[in-house]
């Protein structure tokens, strides 16, 4: 790691001092250098800079500022994967103390800390217990909620932040709030390691490993309880009550852990380093340079015969699609374990779906489980674990469990990929930039609740229910948004469409929507009470939702029950629109170039023909955040408005142009539709701060 600089002018000084100590002592000579005059050592030049380690037990990927105590923001500073999340901050001309925040990503998931710095030139970390540090510190929630209350308004820094500054920073609560985490994680932390402070880099070792460890569900509002759990056994190792007042004095309880829970939780420790280097060897068959498309035989080892994603998907289907190159199988494609599961996430058995009710669902069965993330033998060594895997083409974490046997080539830990067991859904994050003809652009931010008609239908299941933190009804009043809390249902979809939509508040969202937008942000929009939203101070990445597929309607026969993970929130509107150009891949030319020009090219096809081939998107897009390909969609209309064809391209690792064809759909059809084209829409997502960043416009 780079040395602090003040550290640096302590060495010169000292080096300084020894020249001039050799010097006075002579060993012969005339003694004339003790009559030279000695010039007094130069001060080195003030330190400029804070540095340190951004890392949630894998490095963070992201962007890193100062705020200091007058409010004045820093350059943003990057820091990378690759880099093992150190960073470099320039405070120059800034004054003591400072708030650090990071946005970015980590193994796929998003990611938003702080932490504290009293002093330039000091080393502090960017970390889920640096955030904890912080709350506790300042008695108010940090995280999202503390960046969004110190992002600047009108280029000024709120006086809330600044507040939030004075109280983190003052000694008393700041050494309080830093000892308490300390001692939670004592166990752990043999070499008596700094969590705010203390130099790491993170590569599974030390600090990082410690992170590895353990969960932190950090508290979104006054009044809630933050909690650091260990992993491996599901036990508490502390606890952090916020005030209900921002400013007030946070409570911390640190519980120690048995001998045995230690001991489980050392003995699970090797899961990740073992699992990691299994996956790094997996995805060395998908180079991005100089790349074929592995074999059958090449990618087999790496999946386990027990492997299962829901709807038929087993090992023989996975392994087809990660040597298909219209499919996995693209250059640069990685598989990484981005940490532990928090729980055991296998879906409910039947006894525990026969348990659900109204105030029992999936998520509340999971935490209750005795089973954990890690299962260890009666050696205490794992045989199978819950991790949280992430793929390149993917804007989010999957929970996979992956299985130990033999070592085989590559992966001298014998971990192999066992699936899910769950049906393809996903609740990604959305930021969609629309064009009008105008080339007027707006902004629309959702969760969307994504599972196929066709899984759901296979289940023999005609209806999903969802259950989570804030899902709500629109009260209807702009300034209280939230209404009562409820279930989302989606039901069957009706035409082309292959996703099951949200079942109610369709007036709002149309007849084909499968995501929903946050009630805070339905405030002043045409929205009528009762329409479904996401109450946004109880939603974060992390938290845990219950899918339940049932058959006969909401409130019929419970089939099969999952819970599920969410890995991000939506970008808000404002980074958008002052970060688009970093966010959202950019047209340069669709072909054809006109719904005239299309409508002429697939003339002598026959109605229900696919139009292969016939379609091209090109586009750029910037590398600021990361941002790289998810798909291109087209949407056809016509006279009536009718939909006559929708299809989404996988544009995975085509990060520069996509061609539609059969064979590389997502979703859809290209089957010519027997309607007249009169109006289209394309558009065109992008992965990126955990989001998938949709631009589109008409055809």
């Amino acid at each position: 790691m780079k040395k602090i600089p003040r550290l640096q002018a302590l060495g010169l000084a000292l080096a300084g001092a020894a020249v001039l100590t050799l010097a006075g002592c002579g060993g012969g000579g005339s003694g004339g250098l003790a009559n030279t005059p000695v010039s007094p050592p130069v001060a080195p030049p003030a330190a400029t800079t804070l540095s340190g380690t951004a890392a949630i037990g894998a490095p963070i990927a992201g962007s890193v500022v100062a705020i200091d105590v007058n409010g004045k923001v820093s350059p943003p500073a990057a820091t990378t994967a690759s880099g093992l999340g150190a960073f470099v901050v320039d405070v120059s001309g800034m004054t003591a103390p400072f708030f650090l925040t990071i946005t970015g990503t980590a193994g796929g998931r998003q990611v938003v800390l702080n932490s504290i710095a009293t002093a330039v030139g000091q080393t502090v970390n960017i970390t889920p217990l640096t955030d904890l540090i912080v709350a506790a510190a300042a008695g108010q929630p940090a995280g999202g909620s503390l960046a969004s209350l110190c992002a600047p308004v009108n280029n000024a820094t709120p006086a809330g932040c600044l507040s939030a500054l004075a109280a983190a920073a003052t000694p008393s609560r700041l050494n309080a709030a830093a000892a308490s985490i300390a001692q939670m994680i004592s166990p752990f932390n043999t070499t008596g390691t700094d969590p705010l402070r203390g130099a790491f880099k993170a590569d599974g070792t030390g600090m990082d490993g410690i992170l590895d460890r353990i969960l932190v569900s950090p508290a979104l509002n006054g009044g809630d309880m933050a909690t650091i759990t260990l992993i491996a056994t599901n036990t508490q190792l502390g606890q952090v009550t916020l005030p209900s007042t921002a400013g007030g004095s946070a409570t911390a309880v640190a519980t120690a852990p048995s001998a045995s829970d230690v001991a489980k939780a050392n003995a699970a420790a090797t899961v990740l380093p073992e699992a990691r280097a299994c996956l790094a060897a997996l995805s060395a068959l998908y180079p991005a340079t100089g790349f074929t498309a592995p074999t059958a035989a090449q990618v087999g080892p790496f999946i386990d015969a027990s492997f299962s994603l829901g709807a038929g998907a087993d090992k023989a289907a996975f392994v087809s699609e990660l040597t298909d190159t219209q499919q996995g199988a693209q250059p640069g494609f990685t598989l990484e374990a981005a940490g532990l599961s928090p729980y055991d996430m296998s879906p409910l058995t039947p006894t525990e779906t026969a348990a659900l009710g109204s105030s029992t669902n999936a998520v509340a069965i999971v935490k209750a489980r005795t089973s954990t993330a890690v299962t260890l033998n009666g050696s205490n060594l794992p045989t199978s674990a819950w991790i949280q895997l992430h793929a390149s083409a993917d804007a989010g974490l999957q929970n996979w469990k992956i299985v130990k046997g033999a070592a085989y080539a590559g992966c001298p830990g014998g971990w192999k990929l066992a699936g899910s067991g769950h049906l393809d859904m996903h609740m990604n994050a959305r930021i969609t930039r629309s064009v009008d003809g105008s080339g007027k652009a707006g902004f629309s931010r959702q969760w969307a609740f994504h599972i196929q008609k066709s899984d759901v239908q296979a289940a023999s299941a005609d209806t999903v229910v969802v259950r989570g933190p804030g899902l709500s009804a629109y009260s209807g009043d702009p300034s209280a948004p939230v209404g009562a809390s409820q279930r989302l249902v989606l039901n069957l979809p009706s035409g082309l469409n292959t996703t099951m939509q949200i079942g109610s508040g369709n007036t709002f969202y149309g007849p084909a929507a499968e995501a929903l937008q946050s009630c805070q942000d339905l405030a002043g929009t045409s929205a009528a009470a009762g329409t479904p939203c996401i109450d946004e101070t109880l939603a974060a990445p992390g938290k845990l939702y219950s899918w339940e597929l049932r058959s006969g309607g909401k409130d019929g026969t419970v089939l099969v029950a999952f819970p599920f993970q969410t890995n991000a929130v939506p970008l808000s509107k404002a980074f958008a629109q002052a970060n688009a150009a970093s966010l959202f891949a950019t047209f340069t030319s669709v072909t054809p170039g006109s719904l005239a020009a299309l409508s002429s090219a697939i003339s002598g096809t026959a109605v229900g023909a696919p139009i292969d081939g016939v379609i091209t998107y090109r586009y750029t897009q910037q590398a600021t955040y990361g941002s790289h390909m998810d798909n291109c969609r087209l949407s056809l209309f016509d006279g009536s408005s009718t939909n006559i064809l929708t299809a989404e391209q996988n544009a995975v690792g085509r990060e520069t142009a996509c061609t539609f064809s059969t064979a590389g759909l997502n979703e859809g059809s290209l089957a010519k539709p027997a309607g007249t084209v009169q109006n289209g829409f394309v558009s065109l997502t992008t992965i990126v701060l955990g989001n998938q960043a949709s631009s589109g416009r008409p055809y």
